[in-house]
């Protein structure tokens, strides 16, 4: 996705299927008939506890500027069908040339900690238009809140002894997206604290980091004399890359240089070999040779794993950590797998019945009880319902287990402290809120103080407990209900 395309708003980001159910819709007149569809996911990323909501701004933009221009209609009118016919008749292609956006949506913001089965937006509107939404939504959110997630597992793992470490995004290079723009958006997001993406760092105001390669060193016959080079153009990046050869050497070079031009050393990044035991190295050498300040940065293949162990179990108290690869592939959960499902349709609720997915039916949101300030579990509501006023639950709500029998309940008493998850952010086509003009800073700052307020407990790295979602007890009956009437009638109504 570029940037671009994100500003022109092309309504291409979608499956062919999209339009030829519109133009099925549009024969049938059912286009316009009114249509709410959620998104949300089914299972928490990594083997973690939970997900860090991450691309409505860009998903706003995109919507904010969403039309059928003419390079749009000219290359639909060109498609073919099995039998050389056109796809699109000329009179859909009319409709679509004159159509404006006149969708509403509500959104869980950027920065806010999600978990499954839970919307994380709600569309509604005329059917066909709600149905172009899909693939653009689940396209960015499920990426960017991937990333996110990703960087704040590393993040979390990079102060796991106490210690505040900043961690930056070194992935460009590896990213599966021309120019990792929204890698680095996700990441920083996340937590971290810059990018070696110059383009990144352009377009989202991201601090840029990083010095030199291995091939800066390599162009020079004597290691000492790449090293001076680049401390007499760099005394205020004063970096090197000291594993080119052979790393402990390498290390006692960077010495000599700083010795040799007169200019502090600031750091070291060791990219290879064991890590811990480099680390332990080059400690021991900065620190012999009068070299206190020069600080050790880790870099290669890194994730939260190796992260906290080289930190917990092995000693090696890096001050910086660079992730590249891991970070901006999601390795270990390359794809989140959210969905975006009817939930309502022509004012009546709608359910998918399907094994091991079946969903919750009409329009919802979510209410977060919280516990002096804590997350302490969430509350899968009817949309449009008053629970909440002045941020505390105006009557008591009852909960049950999406999963579980009706005797598993939990009952929240009035007053208890809440909030709603979903906000509207979009009015007939047009943004009513300031979620795609809050800077990455604010957005980051967000994410930070979400994450400070969910307990250590859903954020470890392994085993993490199990937040609680339930279902409100009107709703939670609406779809036994519907469930038990499919199996009657084999209608999901």
């Amino acid at each position: 996705m570029t940037m671009n395309n994100l500003e022109t708003g092309t309504p291409f980001y979608c499956d062919l299927y999209h339009l030829t159910m519109a133009q099925a819709w549009f024969a049938d007149n059912k286009h316009n008939q009114p249509k709410t569809s959620e998104a949300f996911f089914r299972k928490t990323p990594f083997g973690g506890g939970y997900l860090l909501a991450a691309g409505l701004g860009e998903f706003l933009q995109w919507a904010e500027n969403w039309k059928f221009g003419a390079e749009e209609l000219h290359y639909l009118s060109g498609l073919k069908d099995a039998r050389g016919e056109p796809i699109f008749r000329r009179d859909f292609l009319q409709f679509l040339k004159n159509e404006k956006l006149r969708v509403n949506i509500q959104a869980v913001p950027e920065g806010e900690i999600v978990f499954p089965n839970e919307p994380v937006v709600s569309i509604c509107g005329p059917n066909w238009q709600v149905e172009m939404m899909e693939a653009a939504f689940l396209n960015i959110f499920n990426s960017q809140s991937l990333i996110a997630t990703k960087a704040a597992r590393i993040v979390e793992a990079a102060c796991c002894d106490g210690v505040k470490r900043p961690v930056l995004e070194f992935g460009v290079r590896r990213a599966q997206e021309l120019g990792s723009l929204t890698a680095a958006r996700a990441a920083f997001i996340g937590g971290c604290s810059g990018t070696s993406d110059v383009l990144a760092g352009q377009y989202y105001n991201i601090p840029v980091k990083g010095t030199m390669a291995h091939s800066f060193v390599m162009s020079y016959e004597n290691e000492v004399e790449a090293f001076k080079v680049f401390l007499r153009s760099f005394p205020g990046n004063a970096i090197l890359l000291p594993d080119t050869y052979d790393t402990r050497q390498g290390i006692k070079n960077t010495i000599t240089a700083s010795r040799e031009t007169g200019v502090a050393l600031m750091g070291a990044r060791i990219d290879s070999g064991d890590l811990a035991y480099w680390y332990k190295e080059g400690r021991r050498l900065y620190d012999e040779a009068g070299m206190p300040q020069v600080q050790m940065v880790a870099s290669n293949d890194l994730d939260e794993y190796l992260i906290e162990n080289m930190l917990l179990s092995q000693g090696a108290k890096y001050d910086v950590f660079a992730a590249g690869t891991k970070l901006v592939t999601a390795y270990d959960t390359p794809a989140l797998g959210g969905v975006f499902k009817t939930k309502q349709f022509a004012g009546l609720p709608k359910i998918k019945i399907a094994e091991g997915k079946t969903t919750i039916p009409g329009a919802t949101n979510v209410m977060r009880m919280l516990d002096n300030g804590m997350f302490n579990g969430d509350v899968i509501i009817r949309s449009g319902g008053s629970y909440c006023a002045s941020g505390r639950l105006g009557t008591s709500l009852i909960s049950y287990n999406l999963n579980d029998s009706e005797e598993k309940k939990l009952v929240f008493a009035a007053g208890s402290e809440v909030y709603p998850l979903l906000k509207t952010v979009m009015l007939d086509g047009q943004i009513i809120s300031d979620d795609h003009h809050y800077s990455l800073q604010e957005i980051q700052k967000t994410a930070e103080n979400n994450l400070k307020r969910l307990d250590k407990a859903y954020k470890r790295l392994y085993n993490p407990h199990h937040y609680g979602i339930g279902l409100e007890s009107g709703l939670y009956q609406q779809r036994r209900q519907m469930i038990r009437n499919f199996h009657k009638t084999g209608e999901g109504r």
